[in-house]
């Protein structure tokens, strides 16, 4: 069988391999009950614009590539189950993103973020970012894309894609194979995508008219949303493991099955509703903390 040539068919096929409904499973009977009003739906965007790093394409484009190299796991596991980051109040990725802006300084480029953390080590994340898990691994990721001028090559990269009025997720691809450790480990390219997202929605705050058609649903907020909505269908086993806060490891056929049911449900959930993947995404993300008590499935993992 021929590989799909796009970036996107070729996640999708992931997800569709996968797939295993006996463990979660789309309610297309849900989604189908989902009042369909696209006015509601809108493509996300970031603040981007009024940081520094938004005085230029370039500086925007190269932020929105070093935010989500690090933007994954913001909880430590614990005996009752897990203690949220936070950095100076702001918690999870507001914290991060927060902590970033302070780092960054008040310059368009990278240049003093790679002064302090370009050789970065543990102890010099955890300077700048506080008590964030995974902080041998981040400071990993940072060496990588702050090394040489690839950052800059890779900022370029998005400009000229955003340029042509469409970012997909091609363009991840093309990042995650410029930073393969970094980015290129994971098989959904979730954080890589995300960085196109950014992108995307700082050219939308500019009042660029661009189109992201990218799948950027295979974290832990969007199968909690959907869970809360009826939309997914968890085994009773598996759904009680993540109300006890019990880990599921990465790359287990319950982790597999969540993100490629999320997947799946993101692009059921905007066909019916008529709206992109993206705006879809963006829906679904900021209702969050509608969901009240039910919790996201905790793993331990650099992918989201």
């Amino acid at each position: 069988m021929n590989q799909p040539q796009a970036a996107k068919e070729r996640l999708l096929a992931q997800a569709r391999h996968d797939y295993q409904p006996a463990l979660v499973a789309v309610d297309t009977d849900a989604i189908a009950r989902l009042p369909v009003r696209a006015d509601r739906f809108s493509h996300a965007t970031t603040g981007l614009s009024a940081k520094p790093a938004g005085k230029t394409h370039e500086g925007a484009a190269a932020y929105s590539i070093v935010l989500n190299s690090l933007n994954f796991m913001f909880w430590t596991p614990t005996p009752e189950g897990m203690v949220r980051y936070h950095w100076n109040g702001a918690g999870g990725a507001d914290g991060l993103t927060a902590a970033l802006d302070q780092v960054w300084g008040e310059t368009a480029t990278p240049d003093r973020l790679r002064e302090q953390l370009g050789a970065s080590a543990e102890q010099t994340v955890i300077h700048a970012f506080g008590d964030i898990p995974l902080a041998r691994r981040r400071a990993h990721f940072l060496r990588e894309v702050l090394q040489g001028d690839q950052l800059e090559k890779a900022a370029a990269e998005l400009v000229a894609a955003g340029n042509t009025g469409r970012l997909t997720s091609d363009d991840a691809e093309r990042l995650a194979k410029r930073f393969p450790v970094a980015y290129g480990q994971d098989a959904y390219l979730m954080r890589a995508q995300l960085a196109v997202m950014w992108y995307a929605g700082y050219l939308i705050d500019q009042g660029t008219g661009i189109d992201c058609d990218v799948i950027v649903a295979a974290n832990y907020q969007m199968p909690r949303v959907m869970r809360s909505i009826k939309a997914l269908r968890y085994a009773p086993e598996l759904a009680a493991k993540i109300d006890r806060h019990t880990l599921i490891l990465r790359h287990s056929p319950e982790e597999r099955a969540i993100r490629a049911a999320t997947v799946l449900c993101t692009q059921a959930m905007a066909q019916h509703l008529g709206v992109s993947e993206h705006a879809m995404v963006n829906v679904l993300w900021q209702n969050r903390l509608a969901c009240g008590a039910i919790p996201h499935h905790l793993t331990i993992t650099t992918d989201y």
